[in-house]
């Protein structure tokens, strides 16, 4: 837990929050009351040790270089007002 704490320090709190609610997402959990008492390390518990193993290495890498992880280098899809979001290029089209 320090360590998560100590990464999102670093990547700031916005940041921090968008990563972290990607991977409840992802792990299918729900969404949390963030401004409840404790609501961070609550989500950071509910990931499992796997996940928040990765949630670790994603602020690391955004902390190094934030621009690189917000061009979706990093191939995760952007997270944003409660949906996970991704670039869609449409459906190619069939030839006959």
């Amino acid at each position: 837990m320090n360590r998560i704490r100590h990464a999102a320090d670093q990547t700031g709190d916005a940041r921090f929050l968008e990563v972290l609610r990607w991977h409840r997402v992802v792990a299918g959990l729900p969404e949390l009351d963030w401004g409840a008492r404790g609501a961070y390390r609550i989500a950071i518990t509910e990931l499992g040790e796997g996940r928040a193993a990765e949630l670790l290495a994603d602020l690391r890498r955004l902390a190094r270089n934030p621009r690189r992880y917000r061009n979706g280098a990093d191939g995760k899809p952007r997270y944003r007002d409660g949906t996970i979001n991704t670039q869609s290029h449409g459906e190619p089209e069939e030839r006959n």
